[in-house]
């Protein structure tokens, strides 16, 4: 089996009074952590209930909080238990009033209950946290990143610092082959865990379109109530072909005949429920930052093939280039230990890919290259000289890997294992 690697981190919380809550899209193993989580407590002989929140036979559970304790208490004995319960529910944003409706389990029980939740993509989930502030732990679980894809392909972990160049160029120069297969074979799907145990191309296709339909079906229209759905589709196919271009909303919202403000509402769905997120731009002036357009990327790039129709094989180089670059903004984003990402752009139009903060506001410059040749853009020097705090240029290329001019130059299919 694939290991998670956020498993060991959730499983540290388990037996404190915090809440836990495993939150991202569909398909993503959310259930399975849990019910891994669950199993383990089992083995040692603690109490646990795992219960879904989304089937309608379970409804009169959850209509209020006292009708879920009764149930506890007369399966367990919850008010007179000296040892912890484990109560697990799964899709609890279908519960309503779920944070408000956890909080008064979690006051009145918390020495007897711990509750673990998971919740599909939903801005529910998102909303009123306040009611749990101080409560609760969140976790996001993501899609099988490229770290634990390889972890699974070889059978073991790679970890290399971008300090001990020669390492990385030894790893490289033995596992080129198999790397730079994994890699396109890893781009072609954005693996959700039932894709990477899928043998055969229809197979993995087949379980793309039901994530996608799912996610239009139970998430869009049956628990946001969005109405226009064809407008929703099309929003989704404009910002597929638009990907990592500038966010011009005047110009989406006239395409697809909608008001700004439903387009505003329809953006923020997408990027709640972890389909797409919005990079803003670099700048010293945080109102600039705040006003200026920021870029379009994907979260999830299986979807993205899926939608174009542009899966498996990726053999348009401009294509495999974008979503190499989109690949790059989710290491660098959820992977890499920095606190902030944008990207630059001069008055000019001339621009670098990505620029990373690190805590102490050191900078690093990162451009995307994924073609034969590659070269440092002007522009590089020219941050330079205006950032003093900037520590290192990165150029993420397809084959080159070296160290030049004070440039690192880092194939894609490696990055996700090297600590920048």
């Amino acid at each position: 089996m694939i290991k998670r690697n956020k498993y060991s981190e959730i499983k540290s919380w388990i037996g404190k009074e915090k809440i836990i809550i495993l939150k991202w899209a569909r398909q993503v193993w959310k259930t399975t952590i849990m019910k891994k989580i669950q199993y383990d407590l089992e083995l040692d002989w603690k109490k646990t209930y795992f219960i879904y929140a989304d089937d309608i036979s379970n409804n009169n559970i959850f209509k209020t909080p006292e009708d879920l304790i009764y149930l506890l208490d007369f399966k367990f004995g919850l008010k007179t238990l000296k040892e912890k319960l484990y109560l697990f529910i799964d899709e609890f944003q279908y519960i309503e009033n779920a944070w408000l409706f956890l909080k008064n389990i979690f006051d009145k029980y918390k020495d007897k209950l711990q509750i673990i939740v998971s919740g599909s993509s939903s801005l529910e989930i998102t909303k009123n946290t306040e009611f749990l502030t101080g409560r609760n732990i969140e976790f996001y679980i993501d899609r099988i990143n490229y770290n634990e894809f390889l972890e699974f392909k070889f059978d073991r972990k790679i970890d290399l610092n971008l300090n001990n160049f020669k390492e990385i160029e030894k790893l490289y120069f033995i596992l080129k082959n198999d790397l730079e297969r994994y890699f396109l074979e890893y781009l072609a799907f954005w693996w959700y865990p039932e894709v990477v145990y899928s043998n055969t191309e229809k197979e993995k296709l087949y379980i793309l379109d039901s994530i996608y339909k799912n996610y239009i079906e139970k998430d869009i229209i049956h628990f946001l109530k969005v109405e226009n759905v064809t407008a929703f589709n099309n929003l989704i196919k404009i910002l597929s072909s638009q990907k990592w271009s500038l966010l011009n909303k005047n110009e989406i919202s006239n395409t697809i005949w909608i008001s700004r403000i439903t387009l505003q509402k329809y953006l923020e769905i997408l990027k709640w429920t972890f389909v797409f997120n919005y990079l803003p731009p670099f700048f010293s002036n945080i109102r600039k930052e705040l006003t200026k357009m920021p870029k379009v990327y994907w979260e999830d790039l299986g979807m993205l093939n899926y939608v174009l129709w542009k899966n498996i094989s990726l053999k348009n180089d401009m294509d495999l280039w974008a979503i190499v670059e989109n690949f790059v903004y989710r290491e660098l984003n959820y992977y890499k230990d920095f606190t902030k990402l944008y990207f630059y752009q001069t008055v000019s139009k001339s621009e670098i890919d990505f620029i990373l903060e690190d805590y102490d506001k050191k900078l690093i410059a990162c451009e995307v290259k994924y073609r034969n040749k590659v070269n440092i853009p002007a522009i590089f020097n020219k941050f330079w000289s205006n950032y003093d705090l900037l520590d290192k240029k990165i150029i993420i290329t397809k084959n080159q890997l070296k160290y030049e001019n004070g440039v690192y130059f880092i194939p894609a299919c490696i990055l996700s294992v090297i600590n920048l």
